[in-house]
């Protein structure tokens, strides 16, 4: 399944990310739990030499113990000149600022410090707040700043132009939206991506993306299957379309005349892994 997205408003969000990153201290990378190495913002060249600091969001979502093999040390393995901080969290639970202050501070001591030095005594952290689409961005804002600054929604887009926040008397945050790159370095990134909602749904075809997300997960994660949707026949070696003709008889998946309407159960697997329904599954393992 080849999945590309990069329509106009994110080549131009690119650009202006391009354009202002010279003003900030500070990168924040939001990313998404599920799949960590698949969300990691291609944006490299452009932040390479900025204090970066990654958050990996929904990890109530998540497998835990496949989150817990991506460590500082493991990301710098795999992030190409990556030299920064990262914090896990859940960006809907309020209390996430302190644990993201302390790694702020670790990564802006030494641009205080100089500052002091140079006789600046209440320097001004600016910050950019940066991800693919639909990896809660605007969620973490809210949660980080503690009141609703930025709309917040399940679709990936929503974020069109860059915008400050005002987080404190010391740091300003610049949101960006949500940008992506015209090609996928393979298509298991894509599909990833296209599995936890950061590409647009519209151009989709969500019966082949249920079918390549049972393909992915279900031998691993097929207890959680069998829990979710009350399954009596299916088992560990099940074929994936013997699986799905279950869970659409368990959830009267028809159309007129009888026959399985197999939109209806793509929508269905597809919308209960997002919302966390069939339990913590991460897509990289």
């Amino acid at each position: 399944m080849k999945i590309e997205w990069f329509p106009g408003h994110i080549a131009k969000a690119r650009r202006e990310i391009k354009e202002h990153i010279k003003e900030v201290d500070l990168v924040i990378e939001i990313v998404d739990a599920r799949c960590i190495m698949s969300s990691i913002n291609f944006l490299n060249e452009e932040i390479k030499n900025k204090k970066r600091l990654i958050v990996v969001n929904k990890i109530d979502l998540a497998d835990e113990n496949e989150t817990k093999k991506i460590t500082k040390s493991k990301l710098k393995e795999l992030v190409n000149g990556f030299d920064g901080e990262i914090v896990f969290l859940d960006s809907r639970n309020n209390n996430i600022k302190k644990d993201v202050d302390k790694k702020i501070d670790i990564l802006t001591k030494e641009i205080i410090e100089k500052n002091e030095k140079k006789g600046i005594k209440n320097t001004i952290v600016k910050s950019m707040v940066v991800g693919m689409p639909n990896v809660g961005k605007s969620t973490f804002i809210n949660s980080y700043v503690r009141k609703k600054v930025n709309k917040v929604e399940n679709t990936p887009g929503v974020t069109k132009r860059l915008s400050w926040t005002k987080v404190s008397d010391k740091m300003l945050l610049l949101d960006t939206p949500g940008v992506t790159v015209k090609k996928f370095e393979n298509n298991d990134v894509g599909l990833n991506l296209a599995l936890v909602g950061s590409i647009n749904d519209d151009i989709l075809e969500k019966q082949d993306l249920s079918y390549e997300f049972f393909k992915k997960v279900y031998k691993k994660y097929y207890k959680l299957f069998i829990k979710r949707y009350k399954l009596e026949k299916s088992d560990e070696n099940s074929e994936t379309i013997d699986v799905m003709n279950e869970i659409a008889e368990k959830n009267a998946c028809y159309k007129k005349g009888g026959d399985i309407n197999y939109d209806k159960v793509a929508n269905l697997i597809i919308n209960d892994f997002r919302k966390g329904s069939i339990g913590r599954i991460s897509l990289e393992f």
